[in-house]
C-alpha cells in the first residue's frame, strides 16, 4: 500500500504545472522516507504569496496532522525545504516530542526541524535530482 499524499492549493494560487507537481510528490516521498514516517498520510496545502493564515513560510497543524506552505514566488528548493521542516514536526508529533510550550523560534524542536530539513534537501539534490530535473528547476549541475 502506498502512502497517501493529499495536495491541496489555495484558490488564489495558479495550478502548478504537471512536471512541478511530479517533482513535488517525488520530494515528499523522499522526505517521508528519510524521516521514517512509514505509511503516515501527508496532507499539504500549497498557498499563494499572501495567505490569510498566520504563517511565515509554512506551518504544521498538530491537531489535523497537516501542513501548509507558501509556494508562490518561491523557488522549488526553497519551499520544499519548508515542507521538509514541517514534515519533521509531523515526525516529532508521532514520536511524542511535541508537548508543552514549544518556542516558535529556537529551541530543540525548531533547531531539529531546521537541521533535518537542510539535510533532506541537500541529499535530495545530490542523490535524486537528475541533470534534466536540475535543468528544469534552473539549478546548476552540482
Amino acid at each position: 500500500m502506498a502512502r497517501t499524499i493529499g495536495l491541496k492549493k489555495s484558490k488564489q494560487l495558479p495550478m502548478p504545472n504537471k512536471e512541478t507537481l511530479k517533482l513535488l510528490v517525488e520530494f515528499i516521498e523522499f522526505a517521508a522516507k528519510e524521516l521514517k514516517l512509514g505509511k503516515t498520510p501527508v496532507v499539504i496545502t500549497l498557498l499563494h504569496a499572501a495567505p490569510d493564515k498566520p504563517i511565515t513560510t509554512g506551518a504544521f497543524d498538530p491537531q489535523n496532522k497537516s501542513i501548509c506552505v507558501i509556494v508562490e514566488n518561491r523557488h522549488f528548493i526553497d519551499f520544499t525545504r519548508t515542507i521538509a521542516h514541517e514534515l519533521t514536526h509531523l515526525k516529532q508529533l508521532l514520536d511524542g516530542d511535541l508537548a508543552g510550550d514549544i518556542p516558535e523560534i529556537g529551541g530543540e524542536i525548531e533547531d531539529d526541524a531546521n537541521k533535518f530539513a537542510g539535510r533532506i534537501v541537500k541529499k535530495y539534490l545530490k542523490t535524486i535530482l537528475t541533470p534534466e530535473k536540475k535543468k528544469f528547476l534552473g539549478l546548476g549541475s552540482f
